[in-house]
């Protein structure tokens, strides 16, 4: 550990103690936004550019325009009910209390017992990593995260698409909140006009390069979700009938997941298994399926399929 090492993780910590105590929903917003980011720099010291990538994508960009959208409805609400005259009470209002000290002195105590905690971990003796060294050149895929994730683990992913797909279906159940159509921006038309396709040549080579490098489905999912909701806000004619964000676009990832994981596992004799030989094109074949439900999903939490 050097001098930019302790400089990233003081930055990391004053980040999160602002974004606690920020006097606003929206700083707060914003100061998370700058976290997630510089907690991506911190996984690439750390050497793992692929938890870089889906922080900087999904953690910083797709949560934290998340919360400056709910930042937004939560400021007009409170505006339009600061408008409101509110009816005399017979009794005095109890005063609210603020516990924003109090959350941050708790957080930064949880931080510094999980510190305590990683500090006091035994290093492991290296046999799950010998293991899978020796089983990598049978997987077929040269990229180690991507043989774990899809391979060796293939059950944790396919649960994880299965939350995504509840997640994003139970936002859609829920009441469409209202949406002022955006005025038409000619420079920000111009802009994404530009922007979309260079994001969705992307969000293909970051799918295409997670079999041999950093690059996966989750990160090529985050751009291409980022670049349909830039066309949206733009009013380009990339799915301006929200046809993205339906329910067989969203669930397309875990069907073919569980299809491939079921015909191929029936080759090669056990589930979420793949035939030798097969193994890299039915990867991107489920990689692939899972970008789009991936991207589909994000849009979709950010209410794009209801937004007008």
């Amino acid at each position: 550990m050097n001098a930019l090492d302790l400089l990233l993780a003081l930055a990391l910590l004053l980040l999160a103690g602002a974004a606690l105590l920020a006097r606003s929903v929206q700083i707060g917003s914003v100061l998370f936004i700058a976290f997630g980011l510089l907690l991506a720099l911190v996984w690439v010291r750390l050497g793992a550019p692929d938890v870089a990538l889906a922080e900087a994508a999904i953690g910083a960009g797709v949560a934290g325009a998340l919360l400056l959208l709910a930042a937004s409805e939560f400021e007009s609400r409170r505006i339009g009910s600061a408008r409101t005259p509110e009816p005399r009470l017979p009794w005095p209002r109890p005063q609210r209390s603020r516990p924003r000290w109090t959350v941050g002195a708790l957080a930064l105590a949880c931080a510094a017992l999980l510190l305590l905690a990683v500090l006091g971990i035994e290093p492991l003796a290296g046999a799950a990593t010998q293991a899978v060294a020796q089983a990598l050149p049978q997987a077929e895929i040269a990229h180690p995260v991507t043989a774990v994730l899809l391979s060796f683990r293939a059950y944790d992913t396919l649960l994880e698409i299965a939350v995504l797909l509840v997640a994003a279906l139970a936002v859609q159940a829920a009441p469409a909140p209202l949406h002022r159509p955006l005025p038409h921006d000619p420079v920000l038309a111009r802009v994404a006009a530009l922007t979309v396709p260079l994001a969705l040549l992307v969000a293909v080579y970051l799918l295409w390069a997670g079999s041999s490098s950093s690059g996966g489905a989750f990160q090529a999912g985050a751009v291409l979700a980022g670049a349909v909701l830039l066309a949206r806000f733009a009013s380009l004619p990339l799915d301006s009938q929200s046809h993205f964000t339906r329910p067989p676009v969203l669930a397309l990832g875990l069907a073919v997941f569980i299809l491939v994981g079921v015909v191929a596992g029936a080759l090669a004799g056990a589930a979420l298994a793949y035939p030798a030989g097969w193994t890299k094109a039915l990867v991107l074949t489920i990689e692939a399926a899972l970008m789009v439900s991936i991207a589909a999903t994000l849009v979709a939490l950010f209410g794009g399929s209801k937004a007008a």
